[in-house]
């Protein structure tokens, strides 16, 4: 086995070490398969991992991946393909995820179909290099494979990108870079070799053809198009179906990504147990805003997931409707005057509007929770900020300052049947939003708090954080079955992200 003694410009993950430190210690037959010209931005977590794993091991393979918590994952809807396994990965020190293509058998062709199995599997595992301390097929496997991967993938579009005079090349000039890469670390007597010994399933003068016109800068549409026909006619006994079935689902996948007819909610990849629903809670000051919009880009590198805003400050068009209504009867009612018949109407009727708007919140909150909840449902991680504490069913004198139910704090001195109703009404709407599968706590001080919101009533500031404290004594005596996450929010900046990113890895 030859060595290629690279170092990488980044510091590698330590969990990346010591997983392929594993595979190497327990003599599991695997090895990065392609794309090594990119091994190192995968091993900085930019990329994926491309693993072909030997099928006698996969079962001691997938040992490893538990015992490490690396985590198997859903493929999103038509990327699923044969003898494949998705797993993520995280990294504690650097709070970075990474993600595995884990493949038993060399699955590759179109886009959304991966129509064909290449039968060289044990010639790729027993003939490899390590770089970076990871097994790698030698280089003219890999070229060979490389220019079937690129002619199977031909595409009617690169074919015209080809044959049109002011379009740009139908082989892009990443895939020209890795050939060039390949070729070299290798020479042409070694890859007439390998090219022999697959002479029983290609035509060796056809691979070697499509390398020469990689290598140069004009373009081939017609000679590369006769190359691909006569490659998928070689491997027509590896097809999984026929060209024409295989263009039926190509055609169909692509039509299922348009954003105006999309027949999945799921978009990327999800996990075998299905969706979660997870609150962020937090007083002012403590984060919560700028931690979900942290999380959503964190967990969407290759997650399906949704945020709903379940606050206030986004109000629906009816909503915000009612509330101006509720402040023209307020300036109607002060410049007619409260003492005049007049004015004592309009004082009976100025805060019906208000009661209205609040409901209406209400209303835009818990379409926005059933919203979540249907994504959860179809295996998506939905993120809620500002949950209404009100699911928790805390009692004390401090909740009307969180976001939950208003009307009752407004109408204390009234108990008409027309404002009784709207407090039953509303009520009614946030006893429907149950609790969600876990609760992640911003835990602010009130000093801090105070410093980073410094236009806020500091009293206001203060019975919300008690309100929040109070939140997680509930959860842990009450509400066993939601998973709590309590992270001290004081902290600095990026010690908050990490062991944010660290609990949440947690509660998947």
């Amino acid at each position: 086995m030859d060595n290629l003694k690279y170092e990488s410009k980044a510091p590698i993950m330590g969990a990346l070490t010591n997983l392929f430190n594993t595979l190497q210690e327990r003599e599991i037959r695997y090895c990065h398969w392609k794309s090594n010209i990119r091994l190192e931005k995968s091993l900085e977590g930019k990329t994926d991992f491309d693993l072909l794993v030997d099928r006698e091991h996969s079962q001691s393979f997938r040992q490893i991946l538990g015992e490490q918590n690396i985590k198997l994952l859903v493929a999103a809807p038509g990327r699923g393909y044969p003898a494949m396994e998705n797993y993520l990965g995280f990294d504690e020190g650097s709070g970075a995820f990474f993600h595995l293509h884990v493949h038993y058998q060399l699955v590759l062709g179109e886009q959304f179909v991966k129509n064909y199995r290449l039968p060289f599997e044990n010639d790729f595992l027993s003939r490899v290099q390590t770089c970076y301390d990871i097994k790698i097929p030698l280089p003219e496997l890999e070229i060979v494979v490389l220019a079937i991967r690129v002619l199977l993938k031909y595409r009617t579009r690169d074919f015209i990108k080809d044959i049109i005079p002011f379009r740009g090349p139908g082989l892009n000039a990443g895939l020209r870079s890795e050939i060039k890469w390949l070729l070299a670390q290798t020479s042409h007597e070694k890859i007439e070799s390998v090219l022999n010994n697959w002479s029983h399933i290609l035509s060796p003068n056809d691979i070697l053809e499509f390398l020469q016109i990689a290598q140069k800068s004009r373009k081939a549409g017609f000679k590369i198009w006769s190359l691909k026909q006569r490659v998928r006619q070689s491997l027509g006994l590896f097809q999984r179906s026929n060209a024409f079935f295989a263009s039926l689902t190509y055609a169909r996948e692509l039509w299922a990504r348009r954003k105006f007819w999309r027949s999945s909610p799921i978009t990327k990849m999800t996990f075998p147990e299905g969706g979660r629903t997870i609150a962020i809670i937090g007083a002012d000051g403590a984060g919560k805003s700028t931690m979900t919009e942290l999380l959503v880009k964190w967990l969407s590198w290759k997650l399906d997931i949704h945020t709903f805003y379940l606050g206030s400050k986004k109000p629906s068009r009816r909503s915000s409707f009612y509330y101006s209504l509720f402040r023209l009867m307020r300036r109607l009612t002060s410049w007619v005057g409260e003492r005049n018949p007049l004015g004592k109407f309009l004082t009976l009727l100025k805060d019906i509007p208000l009661y209205m708007h609040h409901h209406s919140t209400g209303r835009d909150r818990y379409s926005r929770y059933i919203a979540g909840g249907k994504r959860a449902l179809a295996g998506s991680l939905v993120l809620y900020d500002r949950y209404p504490l009100e699911v928790f069913n805390m009692d004390g004198s401090d909740l009307h300052e969180m976001d939950g139910v208003k009307i009752p704090s407004i109408a204390q001195k009234r108990s008409d049947p027309l404002t009784n109703w709207f407090i039953q009404a509303e009520q009614r709407l946030y006893g429907g939003i149950l609790p969600p599968d876990c609760v992640i706590v911003l835990d602010v001080s009130p000093q801090v708090s105070a410093l980073r919101k410094p236009d806020h009533t500091p009293a206001v500031l203060e019975a919300k954080i008690r309100g929040v404290r109070n939140l997680i004594n509930v959860i842990r005596s009450d509400h066993k079955d939601v998973r709590l996450l309590h992270i001290n929010a004081d902290q600095p900046f990026n010690e908050v992200v990490l062991q944010l990113k660290k609990g949440i890895w947690s509660l998947l």
